[in-house]
């Protein structure tokens, strides 16, 4: 059962943002975020965001399809994932994930929801990556398999905390964009690994640690309602993703350190399948076409 997101936020012991918050989620909830469809969510996000796709294409060098769901995702799992950490305790007397692993459904209709939509973009990942490479074609298939899965347990809320990774996305989907100056260009970059490593590199395992340690005291008990797989689940793609991050991680600071020494140019290079190019590389592949 989803709170009402109206009466939450009348709670006398939270602060001004968590009532902030709520407020705006209050409003969904007036559209019936509470009780719509999330497969349909889905399909309707992979419908919209298939036509920005087909009808923007690479409009300035950005990707706005992916840029829109990073935006939505990773704000939508930020707010989320601020009532977990400020709220959740002072308003039902039971912190995050622990709650939600108790069964006693999410938090907010906002928590259901941002992995629906991931789920509608996540086909997208999958066929881009095919032509990226193995590491991007493979989390893309893991990421539609695991929202596929957890939506269709109606358990997105147990996972929603991960899409806080799609926060780095957003400057990712900039990086190729052709009207930023070279400062904000930069910057943007500069950005895009900072945020890489606070959110896919601290942030995102520790959320995936207090899972399993959430998921392990209760899995076994009596008032655990979920699929038996959703645990071993949580734990197999959890460690997969992570593991890529870090992988992912190291080649982008290899990518900043050419950019700063001057091996690569600030715009030059930044498509993905280009993450590991040098100078000598590219200089090769010109050659040989």
């Amino acid at each position: 059962m989803v709170l009402d997101a109206s009466d939450l936020s009348k709670h006398e012991g939270i602060d001004g943002i968590s009532r902030l918050i709520l407020k705006f989620i209050a409003l969904l909830e007036d559209w019936g975020a509470k009780d719509v469809n999330l497969l349909a969510v889905g399909t309707v996000t992979f419908v919209f965001l298939l036509g920005i796709r087909l009808s923007l294409g690479k409009y300035r060098g950005v990707d706005w399809y992916a840029l829109l769901h990073s935006l939505v995702s990773g704000m939508g799992a930020l707010l989320a994932s601020y009532l977990d950490v400020f709220a959740s305790e002072i308003l039902t007397g039971v912190p995050e994930p622990l709650r939600s692993c108790q069964c006693q459904g999410p938090l907010t209709s906002l928590h259901r929801i941002i992995p629906a939509i991931t789920m509608g973009y996540a086909t997208f990942d999958f066929l881009d990556g095919l032509t990226i490479g193995i590491d991007f074609a493979m989390h893309g298939a893991a990421l539609l398999v695991v929202l596929v899965v957890y939506v269709s347990a109606n358990a997105p809320h147990l996972i929603t905390n991960a899409l806080l990774s799609e926060i780095s996305t957003i400057n990712l989907n900039l990086l190729r964009a052709d009207f930023l100056p070279d400062s904000l260009s930069f910057l943007n970059q500069l950005m895009f690994v900072l945020t890489f490593f606070l959110f896919r590199i601290i942030v995102c395992p520790y959320c995936w640690v207090k899972l399993m340690s959430a998921l392990h005291s209760e899995h076994n008990t009596e008032a655990y309602c979920y699929s038996p797989i959703l645990y071993p689940l949580a734990g197999i793609f959890g460690f997969f993703f992570n593991c890529l991050n870090v992988y992912w991680f190291y080649k982008i600071l290899r990518k900043m350190k050419r950019k700063l020494s001057g091996q690569e140019g600030l715009k030059t290079n930044n498509n993905l399948n280009e993450l590991d190019s040098t100078p000598s590389k590219v200089k090769a592949k010109v050659k040989a076409v």
